[in-house]
């Protein structure tokens, strides 16, 4: 499916459609065995205990196992990757304008560092869902002017994808 940036109407359909998809992807995407582990860590630690030293923060540039590729879509952030990667193609398909481009943009750097650090099983999906937003940014290098096509179906394909594997 592609949908050209500056149509509204198309625009509402592919979001309302985008929406319902990226709904259900995110609570698919929630698992048994991201909550067991959860639990797992809080019932490991006592819960009146107070640590002194500062807990390490995680390497952003370490690779990251299976559960951790998960983590990194479905569950990390007050709004998880794939929230954000619906929203900016929404506001990207609602027509586009400063906000919307540097949304794409953000997300297309952002999924770009995630791709090297997911397990290989995870970067053909990651690659499918980054294909509208290199679309985009390969519009805007080239300083073409009217609309740009974004192929939405990949992402909602590759997103597909990355659940199944979670």
């Amino acid at each position: 499916m592609v949908r050209p940036v500056t149509t509204t109407s198309a625009g509402c359909r592919a979001r309302g459609a985008l929406v319902a998809v990226a709904a259900l992807v995110l609570l698919a995407g929630c698992s048994a065995d991201g909550d067991a582990d959860a639990d797992a860590g809080a019932s490991a630690s006592p819960s009146s205990s107070v640590s002194a030293a500062p807990t390490p923060r995680p390497d952003p540039d370490a690779p990251l196992n299976a559960n951790q590729a998960c983590a990194a879509m479905y569950v990390d952030g007050d709004k998880t990757l794939e929230e954000r990667i619906g929203t900016a193609l929404v506001g990207a398909s609602d027509g586009l304008d400063g906000t919307s481009a540097d949304q794409m943009h953000a997300m297309a750097m952002e999924l770009g560092r995630l791709e090297p650090r997911v397990p290989e099983e995870f970067q053909d999906p990651l690659e499918k869902i980054r294909v509208p937003f290199l679309q985009l940014q390969e519009a805007l290098d080239l300083a073409e002017g009217g609309q740009v096509e974004l192929d939405i179906a990949s992402t909602v394909a590759g997103l597909k994808e990355y659940e199944k594997l979670c």
